[in-house]
C-alpha cells in the first residue's frame, strides 16, 4: 500500500477499534503448506540441520547489515537478554515494521530465537522449507494445530530458545502507540514458568534523516524481563503477566516519545 493509503488505513481501524486487523487485509492463503495431520514445528532430520545452520549462518552476517543500511537500525538493552542467564523465554514485540521479524533476530541471535506467525505464511516448496529452517512456527486454528504449537513452545523452553510473539497481532508498519494484546504469549510463560522478555521498537528522527528525506531510524530495545505471578488461576496470571508486560511497554515507550503510547491514552 502506498503511504498515503497506509496513514489512512491506519486512522480508519483506529475509529473502529479494530486493532488487531492488518493493514492488508487480503492474505494469499492458496499456496499455504498444510500444518495439520501432524505438522513438525521442529527441525528433526539431518538434511533439516544442516539448511538451519546454513540458513541462520547467513541471517548472522546479513541481517545486521541489511538493517542497518536499509533503517539505520540497531538494538539497545542487550544487558537485559544477559540477565536471562540462558534461560528459556518467552519474547513479546510491538508489531510495527515489516522487517521485525529480522530486527528481532539481529537483537535476541539467530539461533536462538523461535519466532511465531499465521500459518497462511508458511508457504509450499523450498520458501516454507527456508522459512521452517529459519525458526517459524505456524500459529493454526483449530484444537489440535494449537496442542502442537504448545507441545513445539514447551519443547524449546526445555532447551532454553526464546520462542517471540506479536501480542498485538496484526502489522501495522511504523506505528507508534501500543496496542491491545492478545493472551497467547502470555498464557504460555505462565504455562511453561518461564518470563517474558519484552521489546519496544521505536522509530527515531534524525537530523541527518530528515535532511536527506529518509523515514525514521528503527531502535530495537530489550527490557528487563517480567516473571510470571506464582499465585492464582492460570487465566488470572496470563492476565496479570500481560497487564505488567502492556505497563513497562508504554512506560519505556512514552519516556522514548515524550508522550503516551498506549492505544487508550491521548
Amino acid at each position: 500500500m502506498a503511504k498515503i493509503d497506509l496513514a489512512a488505513r491506519q486512522r480508519e481501524l483506529e475509529a473502529r477499534g479494530a486493532y488487531d486487523v492488518d493493514m492488508n487485509e487480503q492474505h494469499r492463503t492458496f499456496d499455504a503448506q498444510a500444518i495439520d495431520g501432524g505438522y513438525e514445528y521442529l527441525t528433526r532430520t539431518p538434511v533439516e540441520r544442516v539448511r538451519r545452520a546454513v540458513v541462520l549462518s547467513v541471517v548472522r552476517v546479513v541481517g545486521p547489515l541489511l538493517t542497518w543500511f536499509g533503517q539505520g537500525a540497531y538494538t539497545v538493552g542487550r544487558k537485559n537478554l544477559r540477565a536471562l542467564r540462558g534461560q528459556g523465554a518467552i519474547s513479546v514485540c510491538n508489531h510495527a515494521h515489516t522487517l521485525d521479524t529480522l530486527l528481532v533476530k539481529n537483537a535476541l541471535g539467530p539461533f536462538r530465537v523461535y519466532h511465531t506467525g499465521s500459518y497462511y505464511l508458511l508457504k509450499r516448496g523450498e520458501l516454507g522449507r527456508i522459512f521452517k529452517s529459519g525458526g517459524f512456527l505456524p500459529v493454526g486454528t483449530t484444537v489440535s494445530d494449537i496442542k502442537n504449537l504448545q507441545l513445539a513452545v514447551g519443547e524449546l523452553m526445555e532447551k532454553h530458545k526464546i520462542v517471540n510473539f506479536y501480542p498485538e497481532h496484526a502489522l501495522w508498519p511504523r506505528y507508534e502507540k501500543l496496542r491491545p494484546f492478545k493472551s497467547g504469549a502470555f498464557r504460555y510463560a505462565v504455562k511453561f514458568g518461564v518470563p517474558v522478555l519484552p521489546l519496544f521498537i521505536e522509530f527515531r528522527q534524525t537530523r541527518l534523516r530528515k535532511f536527506l528525506h529518509l523515514k525514521k531510524k528503527v531502535v530495537l530495545h530489550i527490557l528487563p524481563a517480567v516473571y510470571p505471578p506464582q499465585e492464582g488461576s492460570e487465566r488470572a496470571r496470563t492476565q496479570a503477566l500481560s497487564d505488567e508486560v502492556f505497563r513497562c511497554m508504554k512506560e519505556y515507550g512514552a519516556a522514548l516519545y515524550g508522550r503516551p503510547v498506549a492505544w487508550n491514552e491521548q
